[in-house]
């Protein structure tokens, strides 16, 4: 029998910092669009996150990469699916990155490292910039589920 340490704390982690519900918009690689390459997403997922600041180390790693935008670590549960776990830029997949939706404050976050890998056991830990300009296809995605378009309305029967 395996002792899950995570499942153990769990409890006083969401005390002192509740959870949220953030979207996922998963990168699936590239297409030919008209001559021009895009970026393509799957549909957002809706997934549980837990959200907290950068500690030291983690400044550290910002720091090599030279970034200065606003920074998070993201805690996401995930599927153990290396293909579809939340991931930063993965070449040989032609994956440029997944973006983050938090509904809580209505920002874009591009996930650049993955710092922490547990998605056997269901959870990788990323870190995130939040974003001024985002590609008008994630934002569209999530627009779609926000705001979805309203049903065409049914057609009155014809009167004998």
């Amino acid at each position: 029998m395996s002792l899950n340490l995570h499942q153990i704390i769990r409890g006083a982690i969401s005390s002192v910092n509740a959870d949220e519900q953030v979207y996922i918009i998963r990168s699936t690689g590239n297409a030919n669009v008209k001559g021009r390459i895009q970026a393509t997403y799957a549909t957002p997922e809706l997934i549980t996150a837990q959200v907290q600041t950068l500690s030291n180390d983690d400044l550290k790693i910002v720091n090599e990469t030279e970034r200065t935008e606003r920074d998070r670590k993201f805690y996401l549960f995930s599927d153990p699916d290396y293909n579809t776990s939340p991931a930063s830029i993965i070449r040989y997949l032609g994956r440029t990155g997944d973006f983050i939706y938090r509904p809580f404050d209505q920002t874009y976050w591009k996930i650049y490292c993955v710092a922490e890998d547990f998605a056997p056991v269901g959870w990788v830990q990323v870190l995130a910039s939040q974003q001024i300009e985002t590609p008008t296809e994630v934002v569209a995605l999530i627009e779609q589920i926000i705001n979805p378009p309203e049903p065409e309305p049914e057609p009155k029967p014809e009167e004998p």
